[in-house]
């Protein structure tokens, strides 16, 4: 069974097309099957792909300034609480967690994971917006 399709008119530039005509012969493949395959390859994640658990918060971002993205491209984690993060991975690594703190090794995997995601779909809202992303080394030379 496939897909269905829809009719989608694209105006290229004659070297865009001379390629894709090129690619499609070598390929041995249609060229509107190369295109669509080529864009559904190319097209960024959505927030639809994260956990649920995390749309309302990211969802937020979209209505934000580029500057404000920016400040969440950013954030980090203070130093205090990535110790804590590591020292509670460890114990937890030899076994030896008790019940509080495994909830709190829970609570900041969670915070974690949604920091990560807030700066990664940030990150894809600046770089839809055409927007500049700094580089992690960038990032990481300015912290």
């Amino acid at each position: 069974m496939t897909a269905a399709a829809e009719t989608l008119t694209v105006h290229l530039p004659a070297a865009a097309m001379e390629r894709l005509r090129r690619v499609s012969q070598i390929a041995r493949r249609p060229i509107d099957r190369l295109v669509a395959d080529t864009l559904e390859a190319s097209l960024p994640p959505l927030l639809e792909s994260v956990p649920p658990f995390y749309h309302v918060q990211l969802a937020a971002l979209e209505s934000l300034s580029s500057t404000e993205l920016q400040a969440h491209v950013q954030a980090q984690m203070d130093t205090d609480t990535i110790d804590r993060y590591d020292l509670l991975l460890e114990r937890n690594s030899a076994g030896i967690l008790n019940t509080q703190e495994k909830e709190e090794l829970d609570a900041l995997r969670t915070r974690a994971d949604l920091l990560m995601y807030r700066k990664a779909y940030a990150a894809l809202i600046l770089k839809w917006r055409g927007e500049y992303i700094p580089s992690p080394a960038t990032l990481q030379a300015t912290q």
